[in-house]
């Protein structure tokens, strides 16, 4: 069981954006209705998400579980790409 912690509303371009997590579970949800998404915790190699080595969520997408990061890194394959993140803690 999970409790919301926040809400994080991005605009995210071909430039990534970092969203600290801190550990906690979070859902990623691309509102956009053509652009490509590319998510990946940064914690290992320090390296922002790329269209070659980030997972990729397709347009009108949410992750279907919730997933543990620390820096979550997010780009997209268009500017302006609306993007939320639910960070959830556990209850």
């Amino acid at each position: 069981m999970y409790k919301i912690e926040k809400v994080v509303k991005l605009t995210v371009g071909t430039t990534a954006s970092t969203v600290g997590v801190h550990g906690l579970a979070c859902l990623i949800e691309n509102n956009s209705d053509s652009a490509s998404v590319y998510f990946k915790d940064k914690r290992d190699d320090g390296k922002a998400a790329t269209s070659s080595n980030g997972f990729l969520l397709g347009p009108g997408k949410m992750t279907p579980v919730p997933l543990v990061a620390m820096d979550l890194s997010i780009v997209a394959s268009d500017a302006g790409t609306d993007v939320r993140v639910l960070i959830l803690e556990e209850a």
